[in-house]
C-alpha cells in the first residue's frame, strides 16, 4: 500500500516569513489526541484489525501514535478519519463523540486551523480488559482460598485454652 505523501501547507505569512505545517504533523497531534480518550482499546489500520496486531509491539512508535488516522488538509481546513476499536462495557457513542471533540479541540487550538469533520469508524470491541478483570478477580478467589486453607491447618493443631484438649 502506497504511504501517504506529506505535504507542507503554508498556514501564516507575516513580516518574518511564512509559517508551513507539514500534513504528517497533524496526523500526529489527531493520534496523540486520539490516545486521550478513555475506552479506546486499540487503533487500527483501514485494512483490518489482523494486520495491526502483528505490528503493534512498540507502543512509543510514532507509526502506532498515527495509526488507524488520516487526515486530509486543503489550505486553512482539516478532515480526519479514525479506525478505532473500543473497549467492551464503554458507550460506543460517548466513546466516538470524546474522540471528535478531542482531535478537534486538540489540532484547532495547536495549529489555528479549522476542523470540518472527524470521522470516527469502529471496526470492532475488545474484550480484553474484561478478560483481565475476570482473570484478576478468580486470581483473588483463588488467594484467599490458600489463605483460609492455612489458617484452616493451623486451627487443626491448636489446644483450646479452656480445657487443654485439641481444637476440632
Amino acid at each position: 500500500m502506497p504511504e501517504d505523501k506529506t505535504v507542507d501547507m503554508k498556514i501564516d505569512t507575516g513580516a518574518n516569513g511564512a509559517v508551513y505545517f507539514a500534513s504528517d504533523v497533524i496526523q500526529t497531534i489527531a493520534g496523540i489526541a486520539l490516545t486521550e480518550v478513555e475506552g479506546i482499546a486499540n487503533m487500527v489500520r483501514y485494512q483490518g484489525l489482523a494486520a495491526d496486531r502483528r505490528k503493534s509491539k512498540n507502543a512509543n512508535n510514532i507509526k502506532n501514535i498515527t495509526r488507524g488516522v488520516k487526515v486530509d488538509v486543503d489550505e486553512q481546513n482539516v478532515s480526519v478519519n479514525v479506525s478505532v476499536v473500543v473497549e467492551y462495557g464503554y458507550s460506543v457513542q460517548e466513546v466516538c463523540r470524546s474522540i471528535q471533540e478531542n482531535i478537534k479541540k486538540t489540532i484547532e487550538t495547536m495549529t489555528n486551523m479549522r476542523v470540518n469533520n472527524v470521522d470516527v469508524h469502529v471496526t470492532g470491541l475488545s474484550f480484553a480488559k474484561e478478560n483481565r478483570e475476570n482473570a484478576e478477580m478468580e486470581y483473588q478467589k483463588y488467594l484467599l482460598s490458600e489463605k483460609n486453607a492455612r489458617e484452616g491447618k493451623q486451627l487443626e493443631g491448636q489446644t483450646d485454652p479452656d480445657n487443654g484438649s485439641a481444637r476440632e
